[in-house]
Parts: C-alpha cells; structure tokens; sequence
C-alpha cells in the first residue's frame, strides 16, 4: 500500500501593479488557487489486483487581475481497479477500469484569465468512465 498527500499553499499578490487607471497592487495573482491538496492511496493486492483511489481539492481560482471574477472551488474523486498476471496464448496482459470526477463536479481545467467578453470558463468532463487493455511484451 502507498498513501501519497500534498499540499500547496499559495499565498502570491500583485505588489505594484498598474493598468492604464487600474490598481491591481494587492490584489490575488491570476490563475492562482490560494489551496490545493491531493491525497491518493494504491494497493496491489494478493493475484495482480490493484486499486486506486485519489481525492483532489482546489480551492477558488481568480480569474481577472481585478479579482471580481472567481472560479468555484471543487473536489475531484478518481478511482480504478485492475488486474495484472492475465495470459491469452501466452501473451502477458493487464486489464483496467476506472473513473473520474465521481462526485459529477462543475469545474474547469482550462479557465481563460482575463477573458474578453466574460468568457472565462471552458468546461471539463463531468463523471466520466475509462477502461484499457495493456499488453506486456
């Protein structure tokens, strides 16, 4: 078993930082979560079984220098299990199966910063389910 955590604490600010009539000094860096933390467990259990679990927390992200416009802060929850050891005519092989963002979360992993005309957000999946087939020569 590996249990794997981390945590970013991010405490960036503008320190002089003018446009035209704007004062941006002090405000929050663009594109920056002030928290982010990630924890993970694998096991590799008895005949080739493995899973795999991970929780991702990011904390609100603003978007715009002038820190009007916030990104919602989210939990991402992944999981997959899979099988090692499997043979077919004497080929070795792995089988896998997971999923991600199980908790359905609103979120995006591409957000514009300081977008033209608000368009700040490019949405990512929502519950999504993958499998694969990896074979070992």
């Amino acid at each position: 078993m590996q249990l794997r955590s981390s945590y970013t604490y991010s405490h960036f600010k503008f320190d002089q930082y003018f446009d035209k009539a704007n004062n941006f000094s002090g405000n929050d860096l663009t594109g920056v979560p002030k928290m982010t933390i990630v924890s993970s467990t694998d096991l590799q259990l008895a005949q080739g079984f493995s899973v795999f679990l991970q929780h991702n927390y990011t904390s609100s992200i603003p978007l715009n220098d002038a820190n009007t416009v916030y990104a919602k802060k989210y939990h991402l929850i992944q999981a997959s299990i899979g099988k090692k050891g499997l043979k077919l005519a004497n080929v070795p092989f792995e089988l896998y199966i997971g999923a991600d963002n199980l908790l359905n979360q609103k979120y995006s992993l591409g957000n514009d910063l300081n977008a033209l005309g608000g368009r700040y957000f490019n949405a990512s999946a929502t519950r999504n389910f993958y499998g694969g087939l990896l074979i070992c020569l």
